[in-house]
C-alpha cells in the first residue's frame, strides 16, 4: 500500500503543475503578440488540460482523489519571462512523471506515465526552440 500512496503522492503533484500551468498560460497567452508562439503556447495549454484529466483518472483508479496544491502563481510579463517560467514548469513536469513512471506498477498506468512524460520533453523542445528565436 505504501507504494500506492508515493504514486499518489507524486500523481498530486503532477496535477498541481497542470493545474498551475493551465492558470498561467491564458493570461501569458493574451500577452504574446507573436502569432506562432501563441498557436504553440494554445497547444500546449490543450495538452496540459489532458495531462491533468488523464493524471486525475490514475489517481481516481489508485482509490484517491486529485489533490491540488496550487502555490502562489505569479503570471509574467515579456516573451523570455513567460518562456522560462513554462520551460522551468515543463522540467519539473519531467521529473514527477519520470517519477510517477517508476512508482507505477501497473503496465498501462507505467505506459501512460512514459506517454505523458514524453509529451512533457516535446514541449520543452518546443519552447526552448521558441527561445532561441527571443
Amino acid at each position: 500500500m505504501q507504494r500506492n500512496e508515493d504514486l499518489i503522492r507524486v500523481l498530486n503533484e503532477a496535477i498541481s503543475l497542470e493545474y498551475g500551468a493551465l492558470f498561467l498560460l491564458p493570461q501569458h497567452i493574451a500577452q504574446v503578440k507573436d502569432e506562432e508562439l501563441k498557436r504553440q503556447l494554445r497547444l500546449i495549454q490543450d495538452m496540459e488540460l489532458e495531462h491533468a484529466e488523464k493524471t486525475a483518472q490514475m489517481i481516481y483508479q489508485l482509490g484517491s482523489e486529485p489533490k491540488a496544491d496550487l502555490p502562489q502563481l505569479k503570471p509574467r510579463s515579456g516573451v523570455r519571462e513567460i518562456l522560462d517560467v513554462h520551460m522551468a514548469g515543463e522540467k519539473k513536469a519531467i521529473d514527477v512523471y519520470t517519477r510517477a513512471e517508476a512508482r507505477a506498477t501497473e503496465p498501462e498506468m507505467k505506459k501512460m506515465l512514459s506517454d505523458l512524460r514524453r509529451e512533457e520533453e516535446g514541449h520543452l523542445r518546443l519552447l526552448e526552440r521558441a527561445m532561441e528565436r527571443v
